[in-house]
């Protein structure tokens, strides 16, 4: 009673000693003692900051019941009120660890200061130098009030803290990963390819693994292979660049988790995928990395361990190069063997030449492709240090894998954004966000109207169902379904027939081998896109004819193909 007395006439704008000196318990000490009149700072002592703490945690969880109470209904303000609630955590963890260390005691303040709260053998007399005191620091401060700690405490956490999003992440919602694409591009380990390809090749199975890497043997050996075109080869993965590219790719993809998923606990995700690397790694069931970094790409295509080709059979070089049929016979024995293949067709034959009668360990190690180096022909030493680098290096993009999968919603997203402003010109950019600010805004006011739509009817640009007679008349009540585009459905025959144009279709025309033309159009069965692909290709019809299919217009307007053309204009008749 008496520290909640002292505690009720404190404010903080009050000169008192009790803001003072709460450093002093935060370190575990006991609080000081003014040597003349002995005045007690009652809000200062270790057993009232335990209750204040105590209170303070009752509090915030109060606070975090009440603002999940009121539901969030769009994006900007769930994304707000996860925030505000993660701050309250944050606070409340972090008066909870400071709460343990004071019930633990290791310098035993709080037993000393216990023990002196009873006063030993004369207890009445130390309750009475107490309240003496007590009245005393009222007399003192006899004109101030505690404020309300609703206010001093949970206010805070009530008010929005902005969070910083480009325009590309709108708020969180979409993906922005244009400095990858860049970096992707222009770097070595890259290729050229579209903004949309990226993202697309980014989100496949198996992104990240070695292109013909590791040799992991047994029945799924081949599955370490991937057609993924995004994966750099085993050699470019060893360089700066692409360190540096997983580097700042993995410190977004963190960056945006936290910022767009406050409350989900990115560390245990985080131990979570370093356990099952480490697993992985260890059983060298790391997809691309069976062979641990120190198997590289050496090797046939077939799978074949890096081996040297027998030539004590031959005398010269001539009877060599014609017993392996040739330039394409050396550089493939030079490839298998893990060696560089380069120069010109003399060079090539000397360079494989010189491996008669020799081991790969034997070699000099310039004679092999840089990280192409087979295991048997690297010592003890060189194989630790390259089995940490590659495992450093596999760490990195499993965490980001693992990302990407939390991320999927996100990141699928992102690639129909994509497609769409694809199509869309500057001025209907410019309107469409506006349109989707104001949808924003509306959506809360608007939330308790119920649309009644019975029919299941698509919505219109004023979010109401459109005319029957409208869904009839476009024939939306026919559903059109492409196995080409994963089982997809569309809606209406003109949608069915735009969507032949569109990237879903293009992409899986591309991933089944086939070129997407005239030809293909209305196909959505893979079995007859194949079946006609390959009658195509017998019969040699549907592919490039310059003569006949490129076309040529006069001075008229007149559009003619090129065999004609030429006959016309040679005749003089255009």
């Amino acid at each position: 009673l008496i520290d909640h007395n002292a505690r009720a006439r404190r404010t903080p704008e009050a000169s008192a000693p009790s803001p003072t000196r709460l450093p002093e318990v935060a370190l575990g000490r006991r609080p000081r003692i003014a040597a003349r009149r002995r005045v007690v700072v009652m809000a200062s002592t270790l057993l009232e900051q335990t209750r204040e703490a105590h209170e303070a945690i009752e509090r915030l969880e109060r606070f975090i019941v009440s603002d999940f109470k009121t539901e969030a209904v769009t994006h900007k303000e769930r994304l707000a009120q996860n925030h505000r609630v993660n701050r309250a955590l944050d606070e409340m963890a972090s008066r909870a660890k400071r709460l343990r260390a004071t019930y633990e005691d290791a310098d035993g303040a709080r037993k000393e200061e216990i023990a002196a709260l009873g006063g030993g053998a004369n207890v009445f007399a130390a309750f009475y130098d107490r309240l003496r005191e007590s009245r005393e620091y009222h007399r003192a401060y006899s004109g101030f009030h505690a404020a309300d700690p609703e206010q001093t405490l949970v206010a805070p956490f009530r008010e929005n803290v902005a969070i910083a999003f480009s325009g590309e992440e709108a708020n969180g919602r979409y993906l922005d990963l244009h400095f990858a694409h860049r970096a992707f591009v222009n770097g070595a380990f890259g290729r050229k390819c579209e903004y949309i390809s990226y993202l697309v090749d980014l989100g496949a199975d198996g992104a990240f693994a070695s292109s013909g890497g590791g040799k992991g043997g047994g029945d799924d050996a081949d599955d370490t292979k991937t057609n993924n075109a995004m994966t750099p080869d085993r050699a470019k993965k060893f360089t700066r660049a692409y360190g540096e590219y997983l580097d700042e790719l993995l410190a977004y993809l963190e960056d945006f988790h936290a910022r767009t998923r406050p409350l989900t606990f990115a560390e245990t995700a985080k131990k979570k995928a370093s356990d099952e690397f480490e697993k992985l790694w260890s059983d060298g069931d790391a997809r691309g990395w069976e062979d641990k970094g120190v198997g590289a790409n050496a090797g046939d295509d077939d799978g074949n361990e890096a081996a040297l080709a027998d030539l004590a059979a031959f005398a010269t070089t001539e009877e060599m190069e014609a017993a392996l049929g040739g330039v394409d016979g050396v550089t493939a024995a030079l490839k298998a063997a893990g060696l560089k293949a380069g120069g010109t067709a003399t060079e090539r034959a000397a360079r494989l030449w010189s491996t008669r009668g020799r081991t790969l360990a034997d070699l000099d190690a310039k004679l092999f492709n840089k990280g192409l180096r087979p295991a048997s022909a690297i010592d003890g030493a060189e194989r630790a240090k390259r089995e940490a680098r590659a495992k450093d290096i596999a760490r990195r993009e499993h965490f980001i894998a693992a990302l990407l999968e939390h991320l999927s919603q996100v990141l699928d997203a992102t690639k129909g954004n994509v497609e769409k402003k694809a199509t869309l010109s500057a001025a209907e950019l410019e309107a469409e966000a506006e349109e989707d600010d104001d949808f924003l805004e509306e959506e809360a006011s608007d939330e308790d109207e119920e649309v009644y739509n019975p029919l299941k009817l698509p919505l219109g640009w004023d979010g109401k169902p459109i005319p029957y007679w409208l869904y009839k008349l476009h024939g939306l009540n026919l559903e059109f379904t492409c196995e080409i585009c994963g089982n997809y459905s569309y809606w209406g025959r003109r949608a069915f027939e735009q969507h032949f144009k569109q990237f879903r279709h293009v992409h899986g025309m591309r991933c089944l081998g086939i070129p997407n033309t005239k030809a293909f159009a209305e196909v959505t069965s893979i079995a007859d896109a194949l079946s006609l692909h390959k009658a195509l290709d017998s019969r040699k019809d549907g592919k490039w004819d310059r003569k006949t299919d490129e076309e040529y217009e006069d001075a008229d307007g007149n559009v003619y193909n090129k065999k004609t053309y030429e006959d016309l204009r040679k005749q003089g008749l255009i």
